[in-house]
Formats: structure tokens, C-alpha cells, sequence
């Protein structure tokens, strides 16, 4: 798991989102702080210093425990978004 540590810390060694996801599936995130938008084309996730908007068909929250939260559907589109000074 060192590598994982290694990969998922920015240059200020602070841990970053993870996700891991199928392309017309379904996926997985850690570290979700809050849910914004949520239907079934498009779900937006909150991070500490990102959104990712997560687009699709058929998209559900399967389950959202302790800020990991794994999305059930088709996801056709995964897309990140910061303000200049890296906050969401």
C-alpha cells in the first residue's frame, strides 16, 4: 500500500480524493465529505478542496458510509473541478 500513499498525497504530502471507477459502470470514492446534486444522470461529490461531478445513466448512491461511496449505475463521464486556489 506504499505506493497508494505515494500516489494519492499532493506535493504539500495532504491526502487527495480517490476513485476508482468502471466506464458504463458503476464506482467508488473515499473521502466525500458531502453529497450536492444527485439524480440519476449526474451526482456532484464534495472533497475538501474538489467537486467531481460524476455523469451518467441510471446513477444511485449504492452505499455512503463514513465518506466512502460507491455510485450503482452507467457512469459515462468523471469530471474534477478546483477554484484558482484549490478549493471547491
Amino acid at each position: 500500500m506504499r505506493l497508494y500513499d505515494e500516489i494519492f498525497k499532493n506535493a504539500d504530502g495532504v491526502f487527495v480524493p480517490k476513485c476508482c471507477f468502471v466506464p458504463e459502470g458503476g464506482g467508488y470514492f473515499e473521502g466525500v465529505k458531502t453529497l450536492g446534486e444527485l439524480s440519476s444522470d449526474r451526482i456532484v461529490l464534495y472533497f475538501p478542496r474538489t467537486q467531481i461531478i460524476v455523469e451518467g445513466r441510471g446513477l444511485s448512491v449504492k452505499k455512503y458510509c463514513d465518506g466512502d461511496l460507491e455510485i450503482a449505475g452507467k457512469i459515462v463521464c468523471v469530471r474534477a473541478e478546483t477554484d484558482e486556489k484549490g478549493r471547491a
